[in-house]
């Protein structure tokens, strides 16, 4: 079974001070991290240059 991939990274929520996960491909949130500290395994969001 062929599972198509998805663009997800994770960022700090500023206001809250914890990770969230963001679907790059269609720009919604998916999750909020309970505990501290950051998702293992999803990288980083970065700023991009432009």
């Amino acid at each position: 079974m062929a599972t198509k991939k998805r663009d997800i990274v994770q960022t700090k929520n500023p206001k809250t001070g914890r990770y969230v996960k963001i679907d790059r491909s269609v720009g919604r949130i998916l999750d909020t991290k309970k505990s501290p500290g950051k998702y293992k395994g999803i990288p980083v969001a970065r700023k991009r240059d432009k």
